[in-house]
């Protein structure tokens, strides 16, 4: 058995246990006991803060989602919403920046992971540099890097995607759930945010089993919400309730309030913690994790739509990405004149 076929199975059982006890106990209750029986070493204090990092990170991630969505209902792109939500927090225009160097290097790093044809180096964030003063930081330089930042997130969540290392996973995926149950057509909000708790704990023991590599609560859950919104979004093609089009602006704009939670959660760490950090969630062990969570989104009798919806969602990205257009923020040229390089 692979190891994505191992953790689509224990996600499987999180979340069937999850949904067997929905009616009777929160989210939070229900993790603290499920992981307490499931990682029986651990003692109660730390059952109780991994469950407490499990609920602080979806509390967040959702948080940032509510305020993404509320500034493109008032008319703002998802990357204007991040650029003066960073912006407004306190601190030096020049850290800010460094920061955003710091996530910038982690996506990249990410998507030559994914993608064997992309060439391009990583940013000096070194303390030493110079371009790191806040005297060579205005306000549009920094609101401009920062749009940058958030159209990166997007553009490699979308390669995560059209991935050959999502595709394979999401093959095993749904192969190991092939008689399991499918909540492909009653995706509901509640169902939704059970099922970012649930994935979070699958994801947490098989991280113990040594499933995945070595990777702290918040980045697991931090992946668990990106995947999640992903396979709803495509969940809501195979149904109708959307199109592709709009299933991939989905995918993207989850991309971006996944970073900014994740701003706001790692931006005290190290920077080269941070770029570890960004790397992992939008890399390949994000990928395999998708890939794993797609099992639960397949149906369960006949050739599954879910594998024919992420191959045309691949297809679809890739020609976006090979078309001679010229975008404000899609290169890493353009990223590299801001910072100054």
């Amino acid at each position: 058995m692979s190891n994505t076929s191992a953790v689509a199975k224990i996600i499987y059982d999180a979340f069937a246990d999850f949904s067997a006890h929905a009616d009777r106990q929160t989210p939070a209750a229900w993790l603290q006991e499920y992981l307490g029986a499931q990682l029986p070493s651990q003692s109660a204090e730390a059952i109780r803060n991994i469950s407490g990092e499990i609920i602080e990170t979806l509390d967040i991630m959702e948080s940032k989602k509510a305020a993404m969505e509320q500034a493109m209902a008032a008319g703002k792109s998802a990357e204007t919403w991040l650029a003066a939500d960073i912006m407004a927090e306190s601190g030096g225009s020049g850290e800010k920046a460094r920061l955003a160097a710091a996530f910038f290097n982690g996506l990249t790093e990410a998507e030559k992971s994914l993608d064997d044809s992309v060439e391009a180096e990583v940013i000096d964030i070194s303390e030493e540099s110079a371009a790191w003063r806040d005297e060579n930081w205005n306000d549009f330089k920094l609101k401009d890097t920062l749009k940058g930042l958030a159209v990166d997130a997007g553009r490699t969540g979308l390669k995560e995607m059209a991935s050959d290392v999502l595709l394979k996973a999401s093959q095993e995926g749904m192969a190991a759930l092939a008689d399991g149950i499918s909540i492909a057509k009653t995706v509901t909000s509640r169902s939704v945010s059970g099922l970012k708790t649930a994935v979070s704990a699958g994801l947490t023991i098989a991280e113990s089993k040594g499933l995945l590599p070595v990777t702290s609560v918040k980045v697991l859950t931090a992946a668990a919400f990106k995947t999640v919104e992903c396979m709803t979004a495509f969940a809501n093609v195979i149904t109708g309730k959307a199109t592709m089009t709009e299933a991939l602006v989905k995918v993207k704009n989850t991309a971006v309030a996944t970073i900014s939670g994740m701003w706001a959660q790692h931006k005290n760490l190290m920077l080269n913690e941070i770029v570890n950090v960004s790397g992992t969630v939008f890399g390949p062990q994000g990928a395999l994790i998708a890939g794993a969570v797609s099992g639960l989104f397949k149906e369960t009798k006949g050739e599954s739509r879910l594998a024919t919806v992420i191959k045309e969602a691949g297809c679809a990205v890739a020609k976006f990405f090979t078309k001679r257009i010229s975008m404000p923020f899609f290169r890493k040229s353009k990223v590299f004149q801001l910072l100054g390089f």
